[in-house]
């Protein structure tokens, strides 16, 4: 009897019991994200890495260009929603210091650029610059039309006897949505 009036009691909670209605038609709507960090460019300069600029008398540059193919696929067209370069610069040159980013498509027209000042060592300590940009919406679109980037880091004196050295790490953290599921 113990036995009937045990399954009679959990059979009664289950079709008694209060169920909140759920709408599977809902699971078109889901959208998974993901987020995606990857080491974007570095490198180490000294002051003989630096050549005369030709365009900006008075100031040395030097430029190097990376491929990064996969930024203009499909897949990153369909599903890169947002990017955020953080670029982290240790200097000791005395003098001021540009950085530009120049992301140009596979003709080699430029869609997009990031630019920002370097900070001064103005004793030969290490000093840091932080520098962090966030790419969404339409400027998005324009990034994902590139295959590379070239990089102009300058500085703004001639003097090619200048001592210091400058250390450039940065990463990328893509924001992916997709929803072709």
């Amino acid at each position: 009897m113990f036995k009937y009036s045990c399954l009679f009691l959990i059979l009664g909670t289950l079709l008694f019991s209060c169920v909140k209605d759920t709408d599977f038609d809902q699971a078109d709507a889901i959208t998974p994200s993901q987020e995606v960090e990857v080491n974007f460019i570095f490198f180490t300069l000294e002051i003989d890495d630096f050549q005369i600029n030709p365009l900006t008398e008075g100031s040395l540059t030097v430029t190097d260009t990376t491929e990064i193919r996969f930024l203009d696929d499909d897949f990153a067209v369909d599903n890169i929603v947002a990017a955020e370069f953080l670029f982290r610069v240790t200097n000791t040159f005395p003098v001021g210091l540009d950085a530009n980013f120049t992301f140009l498509s596979e003709e080699n027209e430029p869609f997009y650029t990031i630019n920002f000042p370097i900070q001064i060592s103005e004793n030969g300590d290490p000093v840091l610059t932080e520098f962090t940009q966030l790419v969404t919406g339409e400027d998005i679109e324009l990034l994902t039309q590139n295959d590379k980037v070239v990089v102009n880091i300058t500085i703004q004196t001639g003097n090619q006897s200048l001592e210091g050295v400058l250390n450039l790490q940065s990463k990328t953290t893509y924001f992916l949505e997709f929803s072709d599921l």
